[in-house]
């Protein structure tokens, strides 16, 4: 019970002293508590079962063994404080009493399993068609042992609500789990790596989205480009044809496009980009640098560093993982901090000229 303001009377301070709720800890009954005025009360806990609630959102509860439930059909787990004052307290077997009548109060909550910490990063999947069937094979793959009911958003099927308390619900949107809360991938993370992997490169081979600027027609009228660019991954695997030998004039030609999204999610006002050049480095040595969160600051000048948070997968043919990225543009005046999932893997075909592809979105981070 807080201390009151001066200028309230003492007998209304007794009176809130005497009716306000006291927070006790748990598995506590009868305890009698006494006021700063020397007044003493008797106050009950009672415990039905304990948990948590995240910062996301998600309630963790377990019973705690001694809970009678209201309804013998219910497969809920609730946990209650209250306190009495005078209130009959019995709770013998059959016997009505101050634990009925809160259960009875008490609205359902569908039990989660405590050793489940929920997850912290999270990726909108609406603008990816590829999506759906993924998520459908995945659960096919790795749990379709959970019952429907038992699926939960965004960890088994991709949810429009938001996973975090500071966004707003979109109706059209489609978030997905990335983690599940103890730092592994959760189950439809791989699902979302596979449709954003193969939506990625649609969008890269597909003409009818981009327009050359005036600089690449130019050059695209020579000729020399015919044969490498908008070239497809091929599962025999090879290397592209370069259009110039090294160390001539035209090894630094780089080729841009602007395009337009023909989605109408979050995002598809934004411009997009296709450049095709030639790094002078093997496909390889390239997608390792660029995955390499120590050695950005070799190829972005505004970069001021990178730290992955999160590492999912790290060999030789894939690595994904979640980083924020630091970067202090001129002129802006302050430091952009970025977090974004970063995935790379093997194109098909592999062996020593296999290709690479590398995809990146920005992510919701719970922290």
């Amino acid at each position: 019970v807080k201390k009151l303001k001066s200028s309230r009377s003492k007998k209304k301070s007794k009176k809130l002293a005497k009716s306000l709720p006291v927070a006790l800890p748990s598995h506590q009954s009868d305890v009698e508590r006494q006021n700063g005025e020397g007044r003493r009360f008797s106050c009950t806990s009672i415990s039905l079962g304990t948990g948590s609630f995240s910062l996301s959102g998600v309630i963790s509860l377990t019973s705690s063994g001694d809970y009678r439930s209201p309804s013998p059909h219910s497969n809920s787990t609730e946990s209650i404080g209250s306190f009495s004052d005078g209130e009959d307290d019995s709770f013998d077997e059959g016997k009505p009493g101050l634990r009925d009548a809160a259960a009875a109060r008490l609205s359902p909550i569908k039990e989660v399993l405590v050793s489940h910490m929920p997850s912290r990063v999270f990726i909108r999947t609406a603008d990816l068609p590829h999506m759906e069937k993924a998520a459908l094979e995945s659960r096919h793959s790795s749990f379709s042992n959970i019952a429907e009911d038992d699926l939960v958003d965004h960890i088994h099927r991709p949810s429009s609500n938001p996973p975090l308390p500071s966004m707003e619900h979109d109706p059209n949107e489609s978030w997905v789990a990335l983690d599940d809360g103890n730092g592994n991938k959760a189950p439809l993370a791989e699902a979302a790596m596979a449709a954003l992997v193969k939506t990625a490169l649609d969008a890269s081979m597909d003409k009818g989205m981009w327009t050359a600027n005036g600089g690449t027609n130019k050059l695209l009228k020579s000729g020399k480009w015919d044969e490498t660019i908008f070239m497809p991954c091929k599962s025999e695997g090879g290397p592209v044809k370069v259009p110039h030998a090294r160390g001539v004039k035209g090894e630094d030609d780089v080729l841009v496009w602007s395009g337009t999204w023909s989605h109408k999610y979050y995002g598809h006002d934004l411009p997009a980009i296709r450049c095709e050049a030639i790094i002078n480095m093997s496909a390889k040595s390239l997608a390792m640098l660029l995955m390499d969160s120590n050695r950005v600051k070799e190829y972005n000048k505004m970069s001021i560093g990178r730290e992955d948070i999160m590492v999912f997968n790290d060999d030789e043919k894939v690595v994904t993982k979640i980083s924020v990225g630091r970067s202090k543009p001129p002129m802006l005046g302050k430091t952009l901090v970025l977090s974004n999932l970063l995935h790379m893997e093997e194109l098909p075909g592999g062996g020593e000229q296999a290709g690479y592809v590398i995809v990146s979105r920005a992510v919701a981070h719970a922290d």
